[in-house]
């Protein structure tokens, strides 16, 4: 019987394996596309659609992602905003410059979203893969990843996140719990090597 279990899992491994090692290397193909250029600069148009509601809630601005300090995610319609998005959470940034650091219960879940954040416009796979289950797929010359939830509380608020791009993260949707649903889309897409002086008082600050 043991034998038999051995035998078992050995042949489902090696029916396993080579699909395994194909999504491993096609999450590492779509890293390297990814992340190749440091500094991304783009247009974008988020969609958010509530269940409980007819009318989405639309925003579209532009935004800076830098690998090594974070996100500036500037609104322009239907109002102006500016966040600065960091590992360590997220900083409203007024008209006069002043930051407004988000506080209390609701810190720590900002920070964990401007982690995730980043780490999809980065395609940062160890952070995601800590995370979530990724099953990638090709899509013509591009991709689509699923990310679905490790963790049972986070997969309440989250059922899945799907990013689509070619050599970016062109587009996200996020699929809550309770069915809302986000939609943004990146255009005009940048890359670069370095910020901007604006850009960098911005993050050193």
């Amino acid at each position: 019987m043991k034998r038999r279990a051995f035998l078992l899992a050995g042949l489902a491994g090696l029916v396993m394996s080579p699909a395994l090692r194909a999504d491993d290397a096609l999450l590492q193909e779509i890293a390297a596309r990814v992340a190749d250029a440091p500094v991304l600069r783009a247009e974008f148009s988020q969609t958010k659609t509530l269940a409980a509601l007819r009318k989405p809630f639309r925003l579209a601005g532009h935004f800076t992602y830098a690998r090594e300090a974070g996100v500036l995610w500037q609104v322009d319609t239907p109002y102006p905003a500016r966040y600065l998005i960091s590992r360590d959470g997220m900083v409203e940034i007024g008209p006069d410059d002043q930051r407004r650091p988000q506080s209390g219960r609701e810190a720590a879940g900002v920070a964990r979203a401007g982690q995730i954040l980043q780490a999809l416009l980065g395609a940062d796979l160890a952070p995601l893969q800590a995370a979530f289950v990724l099953d990638p797929v090709r899509q013509g010359s591009g991709w689509r990843v699923t990310l679905t939830p490790r963790n049972a509380e986070l997969a309440r608020h989250l059922a899945r996140i799907e990013l689509a791009g070619h050599e970016a993260v062109e587009q996200v949707e996020l699929f809550e719990g309770g069915g809302d649903h986000t939609e943004i889309r990146f255009t005009a897409i940048a890359r670069d090597r370095q910020l901007n002086a604006a850009e960098a008082a911005l993050f050193a600050r």
